[in-house]
């Protein structure tokens, strides 16, 4: 009896530890953060970077690490062309570009991740690099808000309100003229006839149907900037 009792208790651990499951515990991964801009810094004028040529000039950028990154795509916009570059730089917060001088530009950083799919967005700021003689500067080109180019909208009454946002490193004094038409050649020339405003959005009448552009002049009392078409449906 005494050996069947040994059995029988060897058994039950035996039968015990075979059941049991090793738990293993998730691995949580944890998206990148937002990089935090550092230089050029935001609404500089007459930023000079290092001279290249009659035309360009390097411009040097940096931004203080982000946690949880593995790359960092740099994103510079032609805020007179619209035209976007994109730089990828792996581990470090820094890269040199070369941009056309006398232009004004927008940048910003998004963070990435090898084991993660999201991603995350800086500030955008904004800088003017100079030209050869360049004392002072038009505004920078305005921010079209609403309606975003190539949206469908549902008008209020026969109306669309426009918004836009507009900003100059050396006036605070900014005044607008919006042009809207539904040919694009018309309002890309400025063949139509604009609608003046000191605030930074515009009711406009629409008809149901057409398709419209529309632009802005930025003025600050002396020198002026376009921003190029953007379009919108009318439902």
């Amino acid at each position: 009896m005494k050996y069947l009792g040994i059995l029988w208790i060897s058994l039950l651990i035996f039968a015990c530890s075979k059941g049991g499951e090793t738990i293993t515990p998730a691995v949580v991964v944890l998206p990148p953060t937002a990089a935090s801009l550092t230089l050029p810094t935001n609404n500089t004028v007459c930023y000079e970077g290092s001279n290249i040529s009659s035309l360009t000039s390097d411009v040097s950028f940096s931004w203080a690490t982000a946690k949880d990154t593995d790359v960092y795509d740099l994103v510079i916009t032609n805020l007179n062309t619209s035209i976007n570059t994109t730089k990828s730089v792996n581990s470090e917060n820094k890269a040199t570009v070369t941009l056309y001088k006398g232009t004004p530009y927008r940048w910003y950083v998004i963070s990435k991740s090898n084991k993660s799919k999201e991603t995350a967005s800086s500030e955008v700021w904004k800088f003017y690099l100079a030209g050869d003689g360049a004392s002072t500067f038009a505004p920078f080109p305005a921010v079209m808000i609403a309606p975003v180019s190539g949206a469908s909208v549902t008008p209020n009454a026969g109306k669309v309100n426009l918004i836009w946002s507009g900003a100059d490193a050396d006036s605070k004094v900014l005044s607008y003229e919006i042009y809207i038409d539904t040919d694009q050649a018309k309002v890309l020339n400025r063949q139509v006839a604009p609608s003046a405003t000191s605030s930074s959005n515009l009711s406009v009448t629409v008809k149901s149907g057409s398709v419209y552009y529309w632009s802005v002049k930025t003025s600050d009392g002396v020198l002026s900037s376009y921003t190029i078409p953007y379009s919108f449906r009318v439902n």
